[in-house]
């Protein structure tokens, strides 16, 4: 392939998929890591994406405000995300109903779960919605709502008795912030009941958070450590971190990041 061409089909998978780390673009692309990362800086120089930690964003049009708070998230600590969603997609086996949180963290994982056959997702992201939508195999429900601008994610009372109808083998959730005693906690109240019917939905409740999170404390409570069956994260948290955790009884899985 020549590189121009390469670098073509680089810039079309970034704006059709959205932000993607470095080893992302390098199996999908067929190169090694340092040609992609070649790539991404000479297309950085012309204006073309935005280079972020672990891999690329598309770039903004002139002016375009129409989602500052999403993309802001997405950027951030995108290697470790990948890493977890790929650990995450671990858990998943054909026939099974999957319920995915709003939120970045889960809308990588919906990315790894478009190459898995026979699967039902549930969602509250409208984001994550419309990448799994034309998955030949991957049967969607949307749930209804109210949308937070800029967000994509769907809240309120609609939504809330909705999830409370459905059931689920696994359910993903993120998280703003983790702390030992204060459990999981949420800087937005329209969501935390929303994500409270998400976990009574599924059977087994796994937490996705890169090591960022933990060690914080945000507006209101989501659920207690022990209300997840698994928790995963990085292997960017400090080992002393970790192992308190785990003394709490957390189920503490660390997801390798490539490079």
């Amino acid at each position: 392939m020549l590189p121009s061409e390469r670098r073509r089909r680089l810039l079309a998978r970034l704006n059709e998929d959205g932000p993607l780390a470095v080893p992302e673009l390098s199996a999908k692309l067929r190169v090694s890591p340092a040609t992609v990362r070649r790539d991404l800086q000479l297309l950085e120089s012309a204006g073309r994406l935005q280079r972020v930690r672990g891999g690329a964003v598309p770039a903004s049009a002139p002016g375009d405000t129409a989602e500052p708070l999403h993309q802001e998230k997405v950027r951030r600590h995108l290697r470790e995300k990948q890493a977890i969603a790929v650990e995450a997609a671990r858990r998943v086996r054909a026939g099974t109903v999957v319920a995915l949180d709003s939120g970045t963290t889960t809308l990588v994982l919906a990315k790894e779960l478009r190459r898995y056959d026979d699967l039902t997702v549930i969602t509250t992201d409208l984001k994550i919605a419309l990448i799994l939508a034309d998955a030949p195999s991957i049967d969607v429900i949307i749930v209804g709502g109210s949308v937070r601008k800029s967000l994509y994610s769907v809240v309120g009372p609609l939504a809330e008795r909705a999830v409370a109808e459905l059931n689920a083998q696994v359910c993903f959730l993120g998280a703003d912030a983790i702390d030992v005693a204060s459990g999981v906690t949420n800087a937005s109240l329209s969501e935390v009941a929303v994500k409270r019917a998400l976990l009574r939905c599924g059977r087994e409740r796994i937490l996705l958070a890169d090591h960022s999170k933990f060690d914080r404390v945000s507006l209101a409570e989501v659920a207690a450590l022990d209300g997840f069956t698994e928790v995963i994260t990085d292997n960017g948290i400090p080992a002393d971190v970790a192992s308190r955790y785990r003394a709490e009884g957390a189920n503490l899985t660390l997801a390798r990041m490539e490079g």
